[in-house]
């Protein structure tokens, strides 16, 4: 009966592209590991993804608003704490290390930043100004926060995601114009402080090591259109963090130009399908809270395939519900649960 009252009251057409796009990551782990007799822990983080989205995509608005408020505090409690100790990777402090897991909060906080800041947007649209002051403190926390990691390419998606829900509201174009300019000057304070970000940026213009890049574009030229088959790719074995930031390279490899015009059409399905649902919708809240989160998903994964095209320089940013990794899969999972309850036709 559960299931069935599910099935009836989600959009389930998102639902059967989001479950494909998973399962396409997850035939992708498979090809990267080699492994076929067990279950990889990308598979249990589907799963577990998979029951985070049926439990959430059936929750009331005001649940999702409690949730998002619980979350973003614990999250950002995390960020904090992250400063507090010596676990780095490459040089940034992004990650908790729980156990055996690694775990990043500035990846799973966006969804949860999204619903709040749609909520304060919406309340001071009906007059509540006050409430847009707070929302806007907790943007600059987070994104201080976020920035001292240093994760330039996490600032700019969220900063980017902020002003589309900004646009989207109706609040003055100077505020959007002023967010563009802060996303601009962000940008070339790194260039100049952040080694990592300077190298990346040379590395795209041509003034350093293309090394990461040439392998990519390798990989898609070997591919072709049918590619090598899953798992007979050996270019992933050299491509620094193939099964995450360059997933996509993987794919163009080891399954061909076709697959990987499948990722893309299942992608833009998702994106259109949603803002298609948007124009249907009179919630102030609701039509901020869907567009932010389309725009973060589908900004995410724009950023992802044109860094491993080389059309831009690398963010190590994943692959939506492709790339492997538990804060990944955790926080595509969470956006697409808050993305169907707020579609669901029992919150109308």
């Amino acid at each position: 009966m559960i299931l069935k009252n599910f099935w009836k009251s989600i959009d389930r057409l998102n639902f059967i592209l989001i479950l494909t796009l998973g399962l396409l990551g997850v035939l992708l782990s498979y090809s990267i590991n080699q492994n076929f007799l067990f279950i990889n822990r990308h598979t249990i983080f589907f799963i577990l993804g998979i029951i985070i989205i049926l439990l959430l995509s059936q929750q009331s608005n005001k649940n999702i608003r409690r949730i998002a408020l619980l979350g973003f505090i614990v999250l950002l409690t995390f960020l904090i704490s992250i400063y507090f100790f010596e676990f780095e990777v490459k040089g940034s402090k992004r990650w908790l290390r729980i156990f055996n897991f690694s775990f990043q909060p500035s990846e799973v906080i966006k969804p949860f930043f999204i619903i709040l800041t749609s909520w304060g947007i919406s309340k001071s649209i009906k007059g509540e100004k006050y409430f847009l002051s707070i929302t806007f403190i907790s943007f600059f926390s987070l994104i201080f926060l976020v920035l001292l990691q240093p994760d330039l390419g996490m600032t700019i998606l969220i900063s980017a995601t902020f002003f589309c829900q900004l646009f989207i509201a109706g609040l003055p174009m100077m505020l959007v114009i002023c967010g563009l300019i802060l996303i601009l000057f962000i940008s070339i304070i790194s260039y100049f402080s952040l080694d990592h970000v300077r190298s990346r940026v040379d590395s795209f213009l041509g003034n350093a090591d293309t090394y990461q890049i040439d392998l990519s574009l390798m990989a898609f030229k070997s591919g072709g259109i049918f590619g090598k088959g899953p798992g007979q790719g050996d270019l992933k074995e050299k491509i620094p963090d193939a099964s995450t930031d360059f997933i996509f390279a993987v794919a163009g490899e080891e399954l061909g130009l076709i697959f990987c015009i499948i990722i893309l059409i299942i992608i833009l399905s998702i994106v259109i399908k949603t803002l298609l649902k948007v124009l249907k919708v009179n919630n102030p809240y609701k039509i901020i809270a869907i567009s932010g989160l389309t725009c973060s998903f589908g900004l995410q994964s724009l950023i992802n395939i044109l860094s491993s095209l080389g059309m831009i320089p690398t963010k190590g940013m994943t692959l939506p519900f492709v790339s492997y990794g538990g804060s990944s899969m955790l926080a595509t999972s969470i956006l697409f649960g808050f993305l169907l309850s707020l579609t669901n036709i029992k919150n109308d």
